[in-house]
């Protein structure tokens, strides 16, 4: 009977069950839905309560979310999926935007508003879409941010990934890009292994051109258009340049809050996991002034 249930329902309407339908002699069981949306992104849904979508770094995939998904959905209806050419979602094969993308999945859903939680790339997107959607983000958690229209400085340790691509090897590629400092855990060096597994499982986005369409003008130029509360999650660990943005994005967007996590690297999620979850569910279970 469930299984007919799937079938018949659309991914709004399981996705608003999971909120509703008890479970009989397990009310702590916390259901997980999965789908792809429209534009071939992968997706599961977990728990009831405020949606939260996570969305996750370059390199990695939805998986990364781990400790975070555990933590937060007994509180919140937890979205998590995989960025174009990540994980289980399709390959890029022509131009696109992932603001748009998002949006399509949160139509797929159901989803009217949603607070975003997003790690390096992954910021920089929900960045995009709350400055080109901003009836339809409550709360934005921006952590080891990235920031459309900052230069990146130029890294020495970058050439031997160079090396990888330039002899068509995207499998060594991968193996010195998890290698690299940014991609390196301060505090729970444990979570190594975790981090080379996630990024060798997504060897293949080496092998694609890029084709994902900027925000225009871009982000940095159009901060002060964020109006929802903003979380900025920075690690005092982290390269220079993530601790510059992150000033950034608490000096020009409107009440923002800062929050620096010692021991952390830039993958602050899963280097000081307690921290982190300890100040996203801090920020999100603010009421609303």
């Amino acid at each position: 009977m469930a299984n007919r249930l799937t079938l018949l329902l659309s991914p709004a309407a399981i996705v608003a069950a999971l909120c509703v339908l008890p479970l009989a002699g397990c009310a702590d069981h916390v259901r997980t839905v999965s789908g792809m949306s429209p534009t071939g992104l992968f997706y599961e849904v977990s728990g009831a309560g405020e949606p939260v979508v996570l969305i996750h770094a370059f390199s990695l995939d939805r998986r990364m979310w781990e400790p975070q998904v555990t933590a937060f959905q007994n509180r919140f209806q937890v979205i998590r999926y995989d960025l174009r050419g990540h994980g289980k979602s399709i390959a890029p094969t022509e131009p696109y935007t992932g603001f748009d993308d998002l949006r399509a999945l949160l139509d797929t859903l159901g989803i009217g508003r949603a607070s975003l939680v997003g790690l390096s790339a992954g910021s920089e997107l929900a960045i995009n879409f709350a400055i080109a959607y901003p009836d339809r983000v409550a709360r934005l958690v921006l952590a080891a941010p990235g920031l459309g229209g900052y230069a990146v400085p130029r890294f020495f340790w970058f050439l031997p990934v160079l090396d990888a691509l330039a002899d068509g090897d995207a499998e060594r590629a991968a193996r010195r890009w998890a290698e690299t400092p940014i991609m390196a855990l301060h505090s729970n060096v444990a979570a190594t292994e975790t981090v080379t597994s996630l990024v060798m499982d997504n060897a293949r986005l080496w092998t694609y051109q890029r084709s994902e369409q900027p925000l225009s003008p871009p982000a940095i130029d159009r901060l002060a258009e964020i109006t929802c509360p903003a979380l900025v999650i920075v690690g005092d660990q982290d390269l220079p340049y993530i601790q510059d943005v992150a000033r950034i994005l608490d000096e020009d967007i409107t009440g923002a809050e800062l929050v620096t996590i010692p021991g952390a690297g830039h993958i602050v999620n899963l280097d000081t996991p307690v921290a982190f979850n300890d100040a996203v569910l801090a920020f999100l279970e603010q009421r609303e002034q």
